[in-house]
């Protein structure tokens, strides 16, 4: 008896390493990802007006009414309902299930990726699970702060402030980035902002980079490491560049026709840049390494 149990303990990390890499888990993982993705939604729509995220439960912005537990399925409520709210019928944003889709999508590849078949049988289970719970969380706050700032053009303080912090400490269990790379871009994303935006205020006398980029590229090196920060910014400037040039000409051609102020409105313009870091942040997550060895070919 004593043989048998000790064989069916040394099979179960065997079993759970084998789950790991089944579809079953990628699919609870994409399930996972879909329910975190609804309770992002509520913070994006709730934390820049001062409301708490937990409390009330989910309601209807414009009637007031509670949202029902069979109308809060992710993505599936939102079919089935038309994209209306049941009490007052007034339409809802198509961003909620946008937002729960894309989450649940991001988790399958960070557990495919991290913990699942991307890896190899051998990892320790334990390693992978954390590895997962480390970039999935990591992944939905920057979400979180791309859409607050899409909406806001800020990136509040109440998030990138303390998830440094507390990512800089989580990031010591996945074992990817040593603890001096990621302090050396900790400092580094907030100097390299902060610089810029010093120079604009005071050489230029305007505004260029806030703040809060340098926070937001600060936590990415917390977890990512220094090496990160050349490439999300090359990365968000790229892709900065291929979105919002096209639509400030279209702006600017708009303003022409109707006078709105020409070139001096689009002067006056937002461009919130973290977004775009957010992408060059993602893509260096998946994969960092690959953009490494292109740079510097390994000998």
């Amino acid at each position: 008896m004593p043989e048998d149990r000790a064989r069916h303990v040394d099979a179960d990390p065997d079993l759970i390493a084998s789950f790991l890499s089944s579809p079953g888990a990628l699919a609870l993982a994409a399930v996972w990802g879909a329910v975190w993705g609804s309770f992002f939604n509520v913070v994006i729509a709730r934390l820049p007006r001062g409301e708490s995220v937990v409390r009330p439960a989910s309601r209807c912005m414009a009637c007031g009414a509670p949202v029902r537990a069979w109308d809060n399925v992710p993505v599936l409520s939102y079919l089935w309902l038309r994209g209306r709210c049941r009490a007052c019928g007034v339409r809802f944003s198509v961003r909620y299930p946008l937002v729960e889709l894309l989450t649940a999508l991001l988790s399958a590849a960070i557990f495919w990726r991290f913990a699942g078949a991307g890896l190899e049988a051998s990892e320790v289970v334990a390693v992978r699970l954390g590895r997962f719970a480390l970039y999935f969380a990591f992944t939905g706050t920057l979400l979180v702060l791309a859409l607050i700032d899409l909406d806001t053009k800020r990136l509040p303080d109440v998030i990138t402030i303390p998830g440094t912090v507390l990512f800089f400490v989580a990031a010591f269990a996945a074992h990817d980035v040593s603890w001096k790379e990621r302090a050396i871009g900790l400092v580094a994303g907030y100097l390299f902002v902060r610089l810029i935006a010093d120079f604009y205020y005071y050489v230029l006398h305007r505004e260029g980079l806030g703040l809060g980029d340098g926070k937001l590229l600060a936590l990415i090196g917390a977890v990512l490491g220094w090496r990160s920060l050349p490439v999300v910014l090359f990365l968000g400037s790229l892709t900065g560049s291929a979105i919002m040039i096209p639509a400030l000409l279209l702006a600017r051609r708009t303003a022409g026709e109707t006078g709105e102020g020409g070139e001096s409105s689009l002067r006056r313009i937002q461009i919130p840049f973290g977004p775009f870091l957010v992408v060059g942040a993602l893509v260096y997550l998946f994969a960092g390494a690959q953009i490494w060895a292109a740079i510097i070919p390994p000998d």
